[in-house]
């Protein structure tokens, strides 16, 4: 079985008020579909965040149905699952493009029936995609289940909901899982790690998994291996700046009689260049002039009249001005393993935890006059806690 993976297309993307389609039909024609024909895939799978809005506007969804109507034309086995960013308003004809080999799954249904597809000689590999779904939506698909009779779905968190509903399946091998979270140890960038630690309870630990031989997952928009069976695909393009030094592809996989005979990671050019530029204004301003799209940050100590003005005649395409902060902290990258534990480590009271939120989110320690506001609406919501 030969299997490409791919995840967070994010279709419609709108970066800094710029809207990326243009980029993105690029990158499908340039480096998406050749990558295709060459790599001769079984299935293609794609896990999560097909567009960026739940909503999408007519532009967004006239690009989805050109790529799907490509790879209707292609003959390319491909399957779907919505991920956090999606809505079902994507596979409301799900089953008349089942007819032409793409499957989109939007509920629970293949975690009991698995998806059962065969390679060449016949070989069964079964696949058990599952989408993004609220916690509501998810006890609801399942609460007549006789492995939840007996818990409070109520007071079931998400991990413990999970790991609950994992384990009760008769999993068939070899067992190959979709799923569109975090799970711990893997590695973040930009967006969709706004909040690190403080997000904590919806990052699943590794073996409630252990029942599945390979596991294809999206969310994460760096293209990763976390330990020996979890890969993620990552985004087709740097939608942030932190993201612009990491290359972007997919996943290419070979697969026989339970083996991994092949995995490597397939790197695709990016349409969507994007750079960072450091230092004085004195010396940037001289530079040759730049079409990337370009964030600058200034080492300057004092505010530069009209710099972001005057540098965008060297930069036309500039999205972003900034000055140098001090860093209080270090920036290496944290797993969603160790960012949070950091809270629970620490056990902190409501004036150390407001600190720390404020340092993570501001870069900065909380001066004085923001932290007595903070104190006062403190005591202000104790007194009337008292009071009830």
């Amino acid at each position: 079985m030969r299997i490409f993976h791919t995840s967070d297309w994010h279709l419609g993307k709108v970066f800094f008020g710029k809207k990326l389609l243009e980029e993105q039909a690029l990158f499908f024609e340039k480096e998406f579909f050749p990558a295709l024909k060459e790599l001769k895939p079984d299935v293609l799978v794609v896990t999560g965040d097909i567009i960026d809005k739940p909503h999408p506007d007519y532009e967004t969804l006239k690009l989805l149905k050109e790529l799907l109507l490509r790879l209707f034309k292609e003959k390319i086995f491909t399957l779907f699952i919505l991920g956090n960013h999606d809505s079902k308003r994507i596979s409301l004809y799900k089953e008349f493009l089942k007819e032409g080999g793409l499957l989109f799954v939007d509920d629970t249904e293949f975690l009991f029936s698995p998806l059962k597809l065969t390679d060449s000689q016949q070989n069964p590999f079964y696949f058990y995609p599952f989408p993004y779904l609220s916690i509501y939506e998810l006890k609801e698909q399942v609460k007549t289940l006789p492995v939840f009779k007996k818990c409070n779905l109520v007071e079931t968190d998400f991990r413990n909901f999970i790991n609950i509903l994992l384990k009760s399946l008769e999993v068939k091998k070899p067992a190959i899982f979709l799923g569109h979270f975090a799970v711990e140890y893997g590695f973040f960038t930009g967006e969709e790690a706004s909040l690190k630690g403080f997000l904590g309870e919806e990052t699943l630990p590794l073996e409630i998994f252990e029942n599945f031989d390979f596991l294809l997952l999206g969310h994460l928009h760096r293209l990763q291996k976390v330990k020996n069976r979890f890969y993620y695909a990552g985004s087709i393009l740097p939608y942030s700046f932190e993201e612009a030094v990491y290359r972007k592809g997919g996943w290419f996989f070979e697969i026989k009689n339970n083996k991994l005979l092949k995995e490597e990671k397939i790197f695709l050019n990016s349409t969507l260049p994007l750079k960072v530029k450091c230092g004085f204004f004195e010396e940037l301003i001289k530079e040759k002039k730049d079409e990337s799209y370009i964030k600058v940050i200034l080492k300057n100590e004092l505010p530069v009249l009209h710099a972001f003005e005057r540098l965008k005649t060297i930069f036309p395409n500039l999205l972003v001005l900034e000055y140098q902060k001090e860093k209080k902290r270090t920036e290496e990258e944290v797993s969603f393993k160790e960012s949070s534990l950091i809270i629970e480590r620490e056990k902190l009271d409501e004036e150390e935890m407001f600190k720390k939120f404020y340092e993570l989110v501001e870069e900065r320690e909380v001066d004085e006059r923001c932290f007595k506001v903070y104190k006062k609406y403190l005591e202000a919501f104790k007194k009337e806690l008292q009071n009830k």
